[in-house]
């Protein structure tokens, strides 16, 4: 009896904890989405943090094509940092080779030649994390079809979760 009473209270966290998950998922890529769509703004502000996907392979070997950048919103820039910069209404990742005073001089790392010099205000912010090799999932999970069949599934995992549990106060009231 006692084991039965501790896995409802499991389930119940769990199922609570899935829940709060997908709803935080949930509510970022909604405020993602408005940021995108609605105030125009070219890349997402969450907290002082935005997440890319590189479009070249510039970067190569350290960031491929395709792979995720989270990037910290912010000038706090140095030497050999990775950064992502605005150029004529393109976003850039690259590696800063030189700071001289307000002008900062990139390179993609797959790149022979150094790119035109910028300026700090043109810097969105530093690279603070690359998720590596997730093309794949990109595609995968962009597919309408698998995410709705995703959501389906979680529902149906609730509702029978939710079923098993009212059979059970059933079967301990009767």
């Amino acid at each position: 009896m006692k084991t039965d009473k501790i896995l409802k209270i499991i389930k119940k966290v769990i199922i609570n904890l899935i829940i709060f998950v997908l709803s935080v998922i949930a509510i970022l890529a909604i405020w993602g989405f408005i940021q995108l769509n609605i105030q125009n703004k070219e890349y997402i502000n969450i907290f002082g943090f935005s997440i890319l996907s590189t479009e070249t392979g510039s970067m190569s070997p350290t960031i491929k094509k395709g792979d995720i950048i989270i990037i910290k919103i912010g000038d706090e820039i140095k030497e050999k940092d990775i950064i992502t910069y605005k150029q004529d209404n393109v976003l850039i990742t690259h590696r800063i080779e030189k700071i001289d005073g307000d002008m900062i001089i990139t390179k993609g790392d797959y790149n022979n030649i150094q790119d035109e010099p910028i300026e700090k205000s043109q810097v969105i912010g530093k690279s603070v994390y690359i998720f590596n090799n997730v093309e794949v999932w990109k595609k995968v999970f962009s597919d309408k079809y698998v995410i709705i069949s995703i959501v389906i599934t979680i529902i149906l995992f609730i509702l029978l979760i939710s079923y098993k549990e009212k059979i059970g106060e059933k079967k301990d009231v009767g």
